[in-house]
């Protein structure tokens, strides 16, 4: 019976490949290659190979406490991660569910304070016209709406882009196979302050950690013109996945100009 698994070699050529790429000239061509990716298979296959020459009497049985409590305690940290999401999300649906803004797109004006889902919400939803405060025109707004296409051509002249009217193309669909290049409609924006009484939109994002889980929430308020004020809670959490998929590696930093490496 052997003292060591033979599968310790993968572990060993993951420290290799990493070690190569600390050296920016074999880092750029591992870069290339994706070689931050190897170690996922790199140590899911040492920790396999270790439990099955221990399961076949290769080594010692008690080399199998090395796979289990990786995947054991890995596993354990996944699904409270997925629990503190699935917690989170009931928390979020049922807050949100009890705002009713009384909003009416016939009598007031739905403006974001800043650059959102303005376009979206004309492509998706009845809305005749959607706001977002713009500083660079003396109207201080830009209107998103959805017109057809003969509507689209015109805006599409010289004379309407120079004076700041733009249309845009879209893609409809739900899921990403079906979406298609939408031809009936465009988006149109252009420069123009709202008429009717403002509904505000701001949003505001935080990073946080609810336990081991990391979140980007999202708080949306929503200002009526009486001033009355609703918040609209939501975000993106990232759970571990079920795959142990640990990466080592480095890469170019375009932003900071360097040679960034993390495990």
């Amino acid at each position: 019976m052997r003292r060591l698994p033979y599968s310790l070699l993968f572990f060993a050529a993951s420290i290799i490949v990493f070690v190569l790429q600390l050296i920016p000239v074999t880092g750029v061509f591992l870069m290339l290659v994706l070689a931050v990716l190897w170690s996922v298979a790199l140590v899911n296959a040492g920790m396999i190979g270790v439990a099955l020459e221990a399961a076949a009497g290769r080594v010692s049985r008690w080399w199998l406490v090395l796979p289990l409590a990786f995947y054991g305690g890995y596993w354990a940290f996944a699904a409270l991660d997925h629990i503190t999401l699935w917690r989170l999300t009931g928390s979020y649906d049922a807050a949100n569910a009890r705002v009713v803004t009384g909003f009416d797109p016939a009598s007031q004006a739905l403006v974001f304070e800043k650059d959102g889902s303005g376009a979206w919400l004309t492509q998706n939803y009845a809305l005749p016209v959607v706001y977002s405060v713009n500083a660079n025109f003396p109207e201080g707004y830009l209107s998103h709406r959805l017109m057809d296409s003969e509507a689209c051509k015109r805006a599409r002249s010289p004379e309407a882009q120079a004076a700041f009217v733009h249309a845009f193309g879209f893609h409809d669909g739900d899921a990403v196979g079906s979406r298609h290049l939408e031809r009936r409609f465009c988006s149109l924006s252009m420069p123009e302050r709202p008429d009717l009484p403002m509904v505000r939109v701001m949003q505001q994002e935080s990073r946080t950690q609810v336990g081991s889980l990391p979140i980007r929430r999202t708080v949306t308020t929503i200002t009526m013109p009486n001033g009355r004020r609703f918040e609209l809670l939501g975000g993106v959490a990232s759970p571990l996945k079920w795959l142990p998929m640990p990466m080592m590696g480095c890469g170019l930093n375009s932003g900071a100009a360097k040679w960034q490496c993390f495990a």
